[in-house]
């Protein structure tokens, strides 16, 4: 399938897929941070790690998550619509070879930086006379090479309608992860592993995922080798296009490695462990429906606004906005009230003990309520990106990064962990705010219809009562295990929302619903 090709189906077909393979990795991520705890518990140990490899999930998250994408996927599209396909695979494969070179560049100039803070810094917080943190995050940083050219190569096969492969990666690299804690567990025998081994084991599964892409690329007929020939100034542009399109997508994951650095910093060593696991469970329901949403409806975007079809591409970030607020509120508030037994299931093991699990459960309510704002901003951003308006977004980041420090910087040394939450939900829902008030200078219609808003709410409010009355009654019973509560409280929600959502928007239940369940219902 070419680009051209690409339409509505296959942003929804994209979408599913993304979101189910995600889900298969957010599962076996879950039994990776399971294996994390209970090697090394909230540790001193565990805290350097959340702080080191904060870095490179910056990297992963920005570059796996949209800002290749929004650099490189409009100018494709346009490069393909003004010049033909093989002008568009020259684009591609120029691009390969600059980013590659930047990237050789950033990771070299990464480690001279993380090697010489000890000695720049020598009373710094996370170095001192333990400078885990340090030696930690120069063992993880090259990751960044692999994991940012698997992007580079997941964007031109969803741009061909291919998705499978590049969903596919972090399940791998989970694997992997798994495997290799495993290995090292296996290996220190009685003694506690080192954890200074886990960077060599990360940075396979991240040429593992790179390899992954390779046969997709080939399928689709991009090139899969860089070429530095011919040099133009297309090519030129897009670069140009890639740093804003970056800073704009850069206030969350920025906002929560800021979060990691002051928790540890202005709390404990031990407290950012809670942060860290509360932004792991927040990406399961983020990235399963909002960022799928987004990858699904990129390409749309780009191929619509390259064709100049902008009451359509009006339609579509309307219908992908809706359909995204309708099923991401109740996911939210479902996992903040279960969220005390599914951690009890999940990290309740080892050297992680109750006391932890109370605290992780007030700091992953406080992050659930940027759950739908980091949801939506993701689909604006990427229409906004698609319309090639990069300084916008850029420019709000460059606002809410601020906003996000000053509260942590007040509220932690007075609140704690839960209070990191709550500053990266003010910055989220600012940002959305502020992108959504820009659409209309873009030539897209208004995006959200005040009028609707109530009934896109209504089956999340009723999934927390139903749910939330349910959690009541199961705090009443004593004897009553964690898991049995999840297997109740799950499906309960999953009926709730079913029959709320066909009661009241019977449209979005016919796009959403398998179509045996509407057999006989008229549609």
């Amino acid at each position: 399938m070419t680009s051209s090709s690409f339409t509505g189906k296959n942003a929804v077909r994209g979408a599913v897929l993304t979101a189910a393979l995600t889900m298969v990795s957010r599962v076996l991520g879950f039994l990776r941070d399971m294996a994390m705890t209970t090697v090394f518990g909230a540790s001193a140990e565990f805290g350097s790690f959340a702080v080191a490899w904060a870095l490179p999930n910056l990297f992963r998250r920005l570059f796996g998550e949209g800002a290749v994408s929004a650099a490189i996927q409009p100018a494709l599209a346009h490069e393909q619509e003004r010049h033909g396909l093989p002008a568009a695979h020259r684009l591609f494969a120029r691009f390969h070879f600059v980013f590659l070179l930047g990237l050789i560049l950033l990771v070299a100039l990464g480690e001279v930086i993380i090697l010489l803070l000890p000695a720049i810094f020598p009373d710094w917080a996370t170095a001192g006379t333990n400078p885990m943190a340090i030696r930690l995050m120069a063992l993880f940083f090259p990751y960044v090479l692999p994991i940012c050219l698997t992007a580079l190569a997941s964007a031109p096969q969803h741009l061909s309608g291919r998705f499978t492969l590049p969903a596919l990666a972090p399940a791998l690299l989970n694997i992997i992860w798994i495997s290799w804690l495993g290995w090292m567990g296996w290996q220190a025998s009685d003694n506690a592993p080192s954890i200074l081994l886990l960077p060599l084991g990360v940075f396979v599964g991240g040429v593992a995922q790179w390899l992954l892409q390779l046969p997709g690329l080939r399928l689709s007929g991009w090139p899969i080798l860089p070429s530095r020939a011919g040099s133009d100034g297309r090519v030129r542009k897009t670069l140009r296009h890639f740093l804003p399109a970056m800073i704009g997508l850069l206030a969350v994951q920025v906002n929560v490695a800021v979060d990691l650095w002051l928790v540890r910093l202005l709390v404990s060593d031990e407290a950012n462990t809670y942060t860290f696991l509360a932004n792991r469970l927040l990406q399961l329901p983020l990235a399963i429906l909002g960022i799928a949403a987004a990858t699904g409806a990129m390409p749309l975007f780009a191929k619509m606004c390259a064709e100049g079809r902008m009451k359509e591409m009006s339609r579509a970030l309307r219908s992908a906005l809706e359909s995204t607020l309708v099923v991401i509120v109740p996911a939210g508030l479902g996992l903040a009230i279960l969220s005390p037994w599914v951690l009890e299931v999940l990290f309740e093991h080892g050297r992680f003990a109750a006391a932890d699990t109370v605290m992780l459960s007030t700091t992953l309510r406080a992050y659930l309520f940027s759950l739908p704002a980091a949801a939506l901003l993701g689909l604006l951003i990427r229409a906004r990106h698609a319309r090639l308006d990069l300084r916008g977004p850029a420019l709000i980041a460059v606002v809410v990064i601020p906003l996000n420090l000053g509260l942590d910087i007040w509220l932690l040394p007075k609140y704690g962990p839960p209070a990191a939450g709550w500053a990266t939900t003010a910055s989220c829902w600012v940002q959305l705010l502020l992108l959504a008030l820009g659409m209309k200078s873009l030539g897209m219609a208004r995006v959200f219809s005040m009028g609707r808003l109530p009934r896109l709410l209504l089956p999340g409010f009723v999934v927390a009562l139903c749910v939330g009355a349910f959690s009541y009654w199961a705090n009443t019973q004593q004897h009553l295990p964690a898991g049995l509560i999840i297997l109740i409280g799950i499906p309960l929600g999953g009926l709730v929302f079913s029959f709320t959502l066909r009661a009241v928007l019977p449209i979005e239940w016919n796009a959403i619903a398998p179509k045996k369940w509407n057999v006989g219902d008229g549609s």
